[in-house]
């Protein structure tokens, strides 16, 4: 039976601290008739257990070599006179700490789930021992821990040998696959599982989409009931599982289960026996009824139909059937909805994982990096798993992210005259362009489109010629890649690229820097202008140029182009926010919509604290969605970003005016006052139109609520404003949102007193002549 590398590096480390302290033991005692009688009896049956039969007297020594870890730490502690002083007050004051290592012993070699902190504690503690004393010899430890560091698979190659009586009832569950991490962020719902389980409803299912643990749930449960006090006479797993994830694809499973029929004849076989595998539904229902049997089926799904139904149905008093699936069967059953796990697990998870795997550029990353990768991925447990497995091929995280359901093959070729043409040119061009690189930089030395440059990488990868180095940008992670030392070596002595190819490569890293150069100089001083592109680092101008090209090709209504253009830039920097602006952009201005908010929401998502994101996302819900509350909150984010930005301000002023907060739009334009003056000529206009918008929506609300003399106040004070304004701002646009005033003056002249209809006639005749101007 195969285990993975976590079981068999805590079974090699707990083997190593039983031996050194049998060890203990062979030195310090020799008389038998110190040793508990029980421990004896239960030494003499395990070697009966292991060669078959006894043979005569027994040295003590041979009794001491079938000591499980209690029986030593039981034996030092019951012999005080017998081990030096510092020895046996050593091992007393770590008793509890073997206590718990005795717990996930038994674990181990009983074959039961293993939990997270397993292996952590058990390597702790056997540091602690370590330190705990320099007289004593922990020879086994040390030796074990020297060549874990060595070689840390070798524990591979071992056995786990018990000789101990598992006393667990009848049951074929299979190995846990969730054994390198323990089951993380199910405490509660696996003791909710287990306690109906062992309450009174006779079907309980695990319903939630795919990936979320529905199996891995189940399946820990299934191992916490067949322990000796379990109210069952067997546990019995079976599943309809038909298909499995890989990196590139989704697989058949050879020689699955498929119809609820071979479901209902594998039960028959597994509770009754091999031999009557062709049992039909009324057999298994009365071996059900005769003994108490909690079966668990998994991945319903793929086989519910009324067969299924009619079994459930039927199902006797005593025994359980359990679930997974993510269909549920309705009135049948007892359901329990599984959803993601916690952020704070998930984020766990996908640390653990990430160092398990040594994927550095995962493990390493700080904390609200990961928690926003886990939420991206709906805390979805196999979710996480599978995208550190893709990390681990070479892929960035977020061209996972973005692009999780295809990945590139690859070549898994070591030696260098098998890679591709495109992968010996990339090595050539990172021998002379030493350093870190990203995509789009080696596309552009290259001369490569992305996808062709990902799949060199990928090759590159799997031969452990590049390294990988990864920065966090914002809420994004930016990925580089440079030869590894051995290969840069390697490379330099037996394909050194040629002058001429060299020659190249230096004159397209000057061409990238007069690039860069020349971006910087189109800038203009106003970050807020859509054509303004906001760089993160040097190694942004090969995108940027693209994103520049597209913005000219959409300016000439060459929609196709651009749209290619902005493809191969997400494809070369999915990381990159700007990218995903341009690509909202691009679809705003092509009509669709949703695809262009989705593309905005993006972008915040990459870099949730640059302003203009917030800004131009507030600018597209504001007249494309005309959805004045969320504009005005990306407003407000942008604000409390950048405070002093008299475009964000006049954005959201004019929010607060279409909601009908004036007195908030007021304060942020008393507050722009001292400085607008200073700003361009467009802004002015904007923010005399508010001033002015402001007065007349004041003056409409306050007649509707029968306030009319107040309204007419908010009017004189908004003739006042509009006679303020220098004659090359009373422009068309300004006069004409005059006109709508007139039907509010007509209320109001309702609505004041005799006294005061003057005013309003005044007014009246005022706005005639400056709305017709």
């Amino acid at each position: 039976m195969a285990f993975n590398l976590t079981r068999m590096t805590i079974y090699a480390l707990i083997a190593a601290i039983e031996e050194d302290l049998r060890s203990l033991i062979k030195t310090h005692v020799s008389d038998l008739d110190k040793l508990d009688s029980v421990l004896l009896d239960r030494a003499k049956s395990r070697i009966e257990k292991d060669i078959g039969v006894l043979f005569g007297d027994l040295e003590f020594k041979e009794l001491i070599d079938y000591f499980d870890l209690g029986d030593t730490f039981q034996t030092i502690n019951s012999n005080k006179d017998s081990f030096p002083e510092h020895v046996f007050k050593s091992i007393r004051s770590v008793t509890k700490d073997l206590e718990k290592v005795v717990s996930i012993r038994n674990r181990v070699m009983h074959i039961r789930p293993l939990n997270f902190d397993d292996l952590p504690i058990v390597s702790e503690f056997c540091t602690k021992l370590v330190d705990l004393d320099g007289s004593i010899q922990w020879d086994n430890i040390c030796a074990t821990i020297e060549r874990l560091d060595r070689d840390p698979s070798f524990v591979l190659s071992m056995d786990i040998v018990s000789y101990d009586d598992d006393e667990s009832i009848n049951h074929n569950l299979p190995i846990p696959d969730f054994d390198e991490t323990g089951l993380i962020g199910r405490d509660k719902e696996i003791e909710q599982v287990r306690q109906l389980c062992l309450g009174g409803f006779p079907v309980i299912s695990i319903v939630g989409e795919g990936g979320v643990g529905k199996s891995a749930l189940a399946l820990k449960v299934a191992y916490e009931l067949i322990d000796k006090n379990s109210p069952f006479d067997a546990v019995v797993w079976v599943t309809s599982k038909t298909t499995q994830i890989t990196l590139n694809e989704i697989k058949e499973i050879k020689g699955a289960i498929n119809t609820s029929l071979g479901v209902i004849q594998e039960i028959g076989g597994q509770v009754i026996g091999d031999e009557f595998g062709g049992t039909n539904l009324d057999e298994v229902i009365e071996y059900l009824a005769a003994f108490k049997i909690a079966l668990f089926i998994d991945n319903l799904e793929t086989i519910l139909d009324d067969n299924i139904k009619q079994f459930v149905g039927a199902l006797p008093q005593g025994s359980k059937i359990i679930i997974t699936s993510r269909i549920g069967l309705g009135a049948y059953e007892y359901p329990i909805k599984l959803q993601g796990i916690e952020e704070s697990y998930a984020s766990q998870l996908l640390r653990s994982v990430a160092k398990i795997r040594g994927v550095e550029a995962l493990s390493k990353l700080p904390e609200n990096i990961l928690r926003g990768y886990v939420n991206r991925m709906h805390r979805n447990p196999s979710y996480i798993k599978w995208f550190v497995s893709s990390v681990q091929t070479g892929l960035s995280p977020e061209a996972v992210l973005q692009n999780a359901d295809v990945f590139l093959d690859f070549c898994m070729s070591n030696v260098y005259e098998y890679l591709s043409k495109d992968a010996q040119k990339l090595t050539k061009s990172l021998q002379c362009a030493p350093g870190l690189k990203d995509i789009p930089e080696l596309t552009y030395l290259n001369d490569f489109e992305a996808l062709q440059a990902q799949k060199a990488i990928q090759e590159l990868m799997a031969t452990n010629m590049l390294s990988q180095s990864s920065a966090t940008k914002g809420a994004s992670v930016k990925t580089t890649y440079q030869l590894s030392e051995l290969a840069r070596a390697y490379l330099g002595k037996h394909h050194k690229p040629s002058q001429t190819f060299q020659k190249a490569i230096r004159d397209k890293r000057n061409q990238l820097n007069s690039l860069f150069e020349e971006q910087m100089n189109r800038k203009s001083g106003n970050k807020y202008l859509p054509r303004n592109i906001k760089f993160r680092d040097k190694s942004d101008r090969v995108i940027v140029r693209r994103l520049h090209e597209a913005q000219t090709r959409i300016a000439n209504s060459e929609h196709d182009q651009a749209f290619e253009i902005l493809q191969e830039a997400q494809r070369l920097a999915p990381d990159y926010f700007e990218v995903a602006r341009f690509m909202a952009y691009f679809y705003q201005k092509s009509g669709n919509l949703s695809d262009a908010r989705e593309q905005y929401e993006l972008a915040i998502v990459l870099s949730p604290n640059t302003p203009q994101l917030h800004y131009w996302f507030g600018k597209f819900l504001l007249h494309s969605e005309e959805n004045v509350d969320d504009a005005v909150t990306q407003f407000e984010k942008a604000k409390s970003i950048d405070e002093k930005s008299v475009e964000v301000s006049l954005a959201l002023a004019r929010g607060y005016l279409f909601q009908h907060k004036f007195d908030d739009t007021q304060r942020i334009l008393s507050a722009l006052s001292p400085e607008i003056e200073k700003t361009d000529e467009h802004l002015l206009k904007m923010y005399f139109d508010t001033e002015i918008q402001v007065k007349y929506r004041a003056a409409d609300d306050l007649s509707k609520s029968g306030e009319a003399e107040n309204a007419l106040v908010a009017f004189e004070e908004m003739k006042d404003k509009f006679e303020a304004l220098e004659d090359k701002y009373k422009d068309k646009h300004i006069r004409k949102k005059l006109k709508k005033c007139a039907y509010t003056l007509s209320k109001i002249s309702r609505g004041v007193t005799p006294g005061k209809k003057a005013r309003v006639a005044e007014l009246e005749s005022w706005l005639e002549i400056e709305s017709m101007s």
